[in-house]
């Protein structure tokens, strides 16, 4: 049995305000083997990235946030480890692609500087050479033109859509065990979306990284994932292998994310198809329980 590298096991999440506590998540579970492909699928405010956060441990130490269930990682239950022990995987064997570039990546310091920074976490006495020779390499690989020219940069005066590449960089640069993608696409283009997509199914096949891809592109998740779990409200409404979950949606939910993909008819206009009032609100009402295939 292939070992698992990522177990979340009756995950709640839920924050304080004015008293109250307002639930986001609920009992989700979820797991990822050793070179396996998921994909977390879920519409805006379902819960997937602030479960992305709990799993990396930015969450634990809000004040306001109230988690409780079992995440594992390599078989390691991370809630038995210290603030300091949870810091030491980020960025070594668990590393994250973060959707806005612009919150991650500090503007008064150089790209090289950074890319340094990130290469350090694996190799703590990686000279600067070093650093840049491999800072490149990985730049180049994700169809960065003038990677010199770009680690010698700050920030701002970076595309959006080229600091992205560099967090995609960066994040695949220490080989993680785990990888985890929040919509690493949104400010690419389609060319450098496919190219990044390769690069993370060679993590996979050479250094048998675990990748959480999560993303609302069923188009994606259909070329990417082995398998996919749907998220709704904060609930696993549906999981499974993609091809079974695509084909044959289960959940209502699930249905309407599917009819809700354009398609082109033989005229070439876009059709959102027949099925589009799915997402009428009395069709959720179908309870907590997940819809899994084999």
């Amino acid at each position: 049995m292939t070992a698992l590298v990522l177990e979340i096991i009756n995950l709640n999440l839920s924050f304080a305000r004015h008293g109250e506590q307002t639930a986001v998540l609920h009992d989700v579970c979820l797991s990822i083997a050793r070179g396996e492909r998921v994909a977390l699928v879920g519409e805006s405010g379902s819960g997937k990235s602030v479960t992305a956060r709990i799993v990396l441990g930015l969450l634990g130490e809000l004040a306001s946030a109230r988690i409780t269930g079992e995440i594992r990682f390599e078989g390691q239950d991370l809630g038995a480890l210290s603030p300091a022990g949870r810091h030491a995987l980020r960025g070594t064997k668990m590393s994250m692609i973060f959707q806005d570039p612009t919150s991650s990546l500090n503007p008064a310091y150089t790209i090289g500087a950074q890319f340094h920074e990130v290469l350090r976490r694996g190799a703590p006495k990686i000279s600067a050479k070093a650093a840049k020779e491999r800072a490149g390499a990985m730049l180049a690989g994700i169809s960065m033109d003038q990677p010199d020219r770009v680690l010698g940069s700050y920030p701002f005066q970076l595309s959006g859509g080229m600091n992205q590449r560099v967090m995609i960089a960066m994040a695949l640069a220490n080989t993680p065990s785990l990888l985890i993608a929040d919509e690493p696409g949104t400010a690419l283009d389609v060319t450098v979306q496919a190219q990044t997509l390769k690069l993370m199914r060679e993590l996979v096949e050479d250094n048998g990284t675990a990748v959480l891809f999560i993303t609302h592109n069923i188009g994606v998740v259909r070329e990417f994932a082995d398998r996919v779990y749907v998220l709704y409200r904060g609930r696993i409404v549906e999981k499974g292998a993609t091809h079974a979950v695509l084909t044959d949606a289960r959940h209502p939910y699930t249905r309407a994310l599917l009819a809700a993909v354009p398609r082109l008819t033989g005229g070439g206009i876009a059709d959102i198809g027949e099925e589009t009032d799915v997402f009428a609100a009395p069709m959720f009402d179908h309870g907590p329980g997940a819809e899994a295939r084999p």
